[in-house]
């Protein structure tokens, strides 16, 4: 006698409501991982800097101006920890208005992700400038990370936001 091995999905379990919700914060963590490696890569190519820079320049939220001077292990992975939450924060808002707005397909998951990202610049200009001069009067964010990188950073992170279907179909089965 043979055992058949079946594959149970642990969100079919889940409510019809709850499903878009997770594939949106799943999204998120690979659209930010997606921006994370792009943004890594320009800063390797095109502005000098080593490829762990940029995210040392997230973890200097925590740690200030010695997060930017060499190698900083602890710069490093808060980086990589806040920029991970922010991701999930935004796949958080796409999800709300992804159910909102019943977005099942890719052009509207698309267009709602370049929204969503379009906002989340609101960090760039106002939130990040506030919290660094706060805690080390001085925003090194914006000091280390040329504008129109930044903006092109956020339209992968929207871009990157087309998998949602994908991944909600998956979800489903």
């Amino acid at each position: 006698m043979s055992k058949t091995t079946t594959y149970n999905n642990p969100f079919a379990q889940q409510s019809a409501g709850t499903r878009p919700f997770v594939a949106a914060l799943l999204t998120s963590q690979i659209a930010g991982l997606t921006m994370a490696v792009v943004v890594m890569a320009v800063f390797t190519l095109f502005l000098g800097k080593g490829p762990i820079f940029p995210v040392q320049v997230i973890g200097s939220i925590v740690f200030g101006e010695a997060a930017v001077n060499g190698f900083h292990a602890g710069a490093f992975l808060a980086g990589l920890v806040v920029h991970q939450g922010v991701a999930l924060f935004w796949g958080g808002v796409f999800g709300c208005l992804a159910i909102a707005a019943k977005i099942h397909t890719a052009p509207r998951a698309l267009a709602l992700g370049l929204i969503v990202a379009t906002i989340s610049m609101v960090d760039t200009y106002i939130l990040v400038p506030m919290a660094m001069d706060a805690l080390h009067g001085v925003d090194i964010w914006n000091r280390e990370v040329p504008i129109f990188w930044n903006w092109a950073a956020h339209a992968v992170f929207g871009l990157s936001y087309i998998l949602y279907p994908k991944i909600l179909s998956r979800l489903e089965k």
